[in-house]
């Protein structure tokens, strides 16, 4: 006798093929999962790789000044993660000794070849004017360039004399700590030792910005020009009115009142217009006025 089996409840084979593609749907789901962990961890492992592989890079030990011919006690060699290291930096010492600094470098910063004068154009003086600066070059004799003391590397305050009518004359510091490109054809090196013997030059060359630059061409036109050399580090700048001839000489220019003592036709005879408030500015053992 044959035994027929029963067949399945409609609603039951409904519920078995969901529940089959729900797996099939988890399994799919979780095979995705998987990958994106499996390709996360991949590329986190390939940054670690990077991270941890090195190269020799130069570096500046110390700073190095525009126009500096490098030497062996400029360079330090470091290890860093190849990742971010542009592959045109040397990795020798040897590739960089000798070169020019186009620009300061920085303690520990990476010298890298925009950094360096290219080579073959040591020669160009552009090379070592300063960023943001021009160079501009006013005549000189033996008593403006203080006595033939003036080298390049040197840092001068200069002064402007000019004179209106017959007795009145102004002088007054435009500029201060003015960098020295050139002392006639002698261009700054700073890894050469200044010469202390006097060499006259009938012209300096210096470095400053646009604006000085014109105040200087100015002044050199419509007076006489001195300079003023500094002492090497020195960095202050002072506040100036400028001295007139009634400043250094009180009161011989000023017109005799018969009958008034010097001292009361000093304060008498005194310009209205003349600042009568002053601060102090004191800066080491320097005083400084600056009157209003």
């Amino acid at each position: 006798m044959a035994i027929n089996s029963p067949s399945l409840n409609p609603k039951t084979k409904n519920k078995a093929i969901s529940l089959m593609v729900m797996s099939f749907l988890a399994l799919f789901l979780g095979l995705i999962a998987a990958f994106g962990v499996w390709q996360y961890l991949s590329k986190t492992q390939q940054q670690v790789k990077e991270l941890s592989v090195t190269r020799a890079v130069i570096t500046a030990a110390k700073e190095i000044p525009a126009g500096t011919k490098i030497t062996d006690d400029h360079l330090a060699v470091k290890q860093l993660p190849v990742h971010g290291i542009p592959k045109d930096y040397p990795s020798s010492v040897e590739l960089i000794k000798g070169r020019i600094a186009k620009n300061t470098i920085q303690t520990e910063e990476i010298i890298g070849e925009s950094r360096l004068v290219a080579e073959g154009a040591e020669g160009s003086f552009t090379q070592i004017i300063p960023p943001g600066q021009r160079a501009i070059t006013i005549r000189v004799n033996e008593v403006v360039g203080v006595g033939g003391f003036l080298n390049p590397g040197d840092h001068v305050d200069i002064l402007s004399i000019i004179k209106k009518g017959d007795d009145k004359v102004l002088s007054k510091t435009i500029l201060q700590n003015v960098l020295i490109l050139a002392a006639g054809d002698k261009v700054i090196d700073p890894n050469s030792v200044a010469d202390p013997k006097p060499k006259i030059t009938s012209q300096i060359t210096v470095a400053l910005n646009l604006n000085d630059s014109e105040k200087l061409a100015l002044a050199a036109q419509q007076g006489e020009l001195q300079l003023v050399l500094r002492p090497r580090g020195e960095v202050t700048q002072l506040l100036s009115n400028g001295t007139t001839l009634n400043d250094v000489y009180d009161d011989f220019y000023r017109e005799e009142m018969p009958g008034i003592q010097p001292s009361l036709l000093a304060s008498t005879s005194e310009d209205k217009d003349s600042p009568k408030n002053f601060i102090e500015i004191i800066s080491g053992n320097q005083k400084s006025y600056y009157y209003y």
